[in-house]
């Protein structure tokens, strides 16, 4: 827990947690890196495997940009331009600049021939191939908005950056499924004014992890353009006693991610006001996304394969399937190989990887299942329970 402090804090002494370098790391502090990675996220774009694959403890895989190679699984409530041209604006006191501008996304953006497109695909990368920034913009005057991402596989997800061409939103909330879906919980609000846009949320401080609070520093008028929003599952001013708990796992694990925007800063115009040259000026615009996460793991796997059906060819994306160490299979390496319940399952720490151990019946038969009373009235030394047992044999082994 005393090692945790340091990673925790790299993320407030990292300017742009997205592109750090990338050096070589004596085993000493990987191992340590290892063990707090799941609670806090890596401070580097790819953080290498442990020694020896995955054997002296927990290991994660490498982190990266969610979105990456997920175009088609980001989603938005409104685009501008979609069904045609569309004129808008932007503020500026600046004279002999120009001031209002078109958006026409029927067509993806391409560097070429669509530059005035402005679809939310365009926020996985910050900039086009020849350097230009691209931007998802809103429909005019449109303030309940919201942009989804879908993923195929459960992930750990450890912060959210976004950086917007326009003013940052007035209110906004992230919420997240970890069942593909069918239930949300809120993970942050923001608001200039949290006690009109959102009266029920506290205001915090922060006292527990899972502390669903609403906050004001990202939602000021200022900057008008640029300004980031920057949300941290596991905020480092939280003290985490066990990193490697159920509660932190679940805390971290998503299937679906959704940033809801609920109201625009207007310099005291009324959107009720529905005139085009008042609507023009208002809309909400994002240069880039960054969902940073990893393979969700339980700390028994260093690598990760495509999920089935899914392109994996696409560089820098972070695939689904883990490749699974420790004796443990599935998706998320979540249970134990067959015949390898003789203890139970658990997610791996820094100092022990919790390997399924192989049943023992004495080679009378190839099945077994694990049994918590048994367990127990082992005193925690062996619950695997042999099933089908041969050779004119019976009983738990």
């Amino acid at each position: 827990a005393e090692g945790a402090v340091s990673v925790l804090d790299c993320f407030e002494a990292s300017t742009d947690p997205r592109h750090l370098p990338i050096g070589r790391v004596d085993p000493v502090t990987m191992r340590l890196l290892a063990a707090i990675l799941l609670a806090v996220g890596s401070c580097a774009q790819e953080l290498p495997s442990l020694p020896h694959g995955c054997m002296e403890g927990s290991c994660y895989p490498a982190t990266g940009n969610l979105l990456v190679g997920r175009a088609h699984n980001l989603t938005t409530t409104s685009t501008c331009g979609l069904r045609g041209p569309a004129d808008y604006c932007i503020v500026s006191h600046l004279q002999g600049l120009k001031k209002c501008f078109q958006c026409d996304s029927r067509a993806p953006y391409n560097p070429d021939t669509s530059t005035s497109s402005h679809r939310v695909q365009n926020v996985i990368y910050l900039t086009d191939q020849s350097g230009e920034m691209t931007w998802w913009q809103s429909e005019n005057g449109e303030e309940k908005v919201s942009i989804q991402l879908d993923l195929e596989a459960e992930f750990h997800f450890t912060h959210l950056i976004m950086k917007f061409k326009t003013f940052r939103p007035a209110a906004m909330y992230i919420e997240r499924s970890a069942d593909f879906g069918r239930s949300w919980n809120v993970y942050r609000y923001f608001a200039f004014n949290c006690t009109v846009s959102f009266p029920h949320v506290p205001t915090g401080p922060l006292r527990r992890f899972d502390d669903t609070i609403c906050e004001h520093r990202y939602s000021d008028i200022e900057p008008s353009t640029q300004g980031e929003v920057i949300y941290k599952v596991l905020d480092p001013m939280v003290k985490v006693d066990d990193p490697y708990s159920l509660q932190i796992q679940d805390r971290l694990r998503i299937t679906n991610l959704k940033i809801h925007f609920t109201r625009l800063h207007t310099l005291g115009d009324n959107l009720l006001d529905r005139r085009p040259e008042v609507l023009q000026k208002y809309y909400y615009a994002l240069y880039e996304l960054v969902v940073r996460g990893s393979c969700f793991c339980y700390g028994h796997a260093s690598e990760c394969s495509p999920v089935a059906g899914v392109q994996g060819d696409v560089p820098g994306m972070i695939q689904g399937r883990c490749i699974c160490k420790h004796n443990t299979q599935g998706l998320n390496c979540e249970r134990c190989r067959d015949f390898h319940h003789e203890l139970p399952w658990r997610p791996a720490r820094a100092d022990h990887p919790h390997t399924c151990k192989v049943c023992d019946c004495n080679r009378h038969s190839t099945r077994c299942h694990f049994d918590m009373a048994v367990y127990r009235a082992t005193g925690n030394a062996s619950g695997g329970v042999c099933e089908d047992c041969v050779h004119n044999t019976m009983g738990r082994n």
